[in-house]
């Protein structure tokens, strides 16, 4: 019996490891060889753990609107890396860069974000902040010059679907 239960107990942390792992990996579920760029209003801004989401009410050629969910790293990772989020605010129009859902249509995950006033919001990742800590650096993913001023994302780049 004990066996049994130990080995039922070994099957499900397994199971349950794997899922949580793809569950969280943004590889796996967005693809960043892709690049939408997304300008909208912004209805919704959950910063919070474990995933922060950005709310996007984007016009479409045809005049209807799309919502959009825009997926980010949870809150206490963006403190730790300085990525100023709260100039993000409802009721902004703005311009987000995003790598698109692997399988949903309205779902991609945040690159940068061009705010109200031109600056540009930047979101330097887990690598960045792991290679600074490591040489005992600081990450400072502060708003950068105005979009006129910067290169595009690298990898293909598409607008809004």
């Amino acid at each position: 019996m004990a066996k049994t239960l130990c080995a039922a107990s070994l099957v499900a942390l397994l199971c349950g490891g794997v899922s949580t792992a793809a569950h969280h990996s943004v590889a796996v579920n967005f693809d960043s060889a892709q690049v939408l760029t997304l300008t909208g209003r912004i209805t919704d801004l959950d910063m919070r753990n474990p995933h922060s989401q950005i709310t996007l009410q984007v016009t479409q050629p045809d005049g209807t609107v799309k919502e959009w969910f825009i997926e980010w790293s949870d809150r206490n990772a963006l403190i730790r890396r300085k990525v100023p989020f709260q100039l993000l605010r409802v009721g902004d129009t703005v311009t987000i860069n995003a790598s698109p859902s692997r399988r949903l249509e309205n779902l991609a995950y945040f690159r940068s974000a061009v705010l109200p006033d031109k600056r540009v919001l930047r979101d330097c990742g887990f690598d960045a902040f792991r290679q600074a800590i490591a040489k005992g650096q600081f990450v400072e993913c502060e708003p950068g010059r105005p979009a006129s001023e910067t290169s595009a994302p690298q990898g293909q780049q598409r607008e809004q679907r």
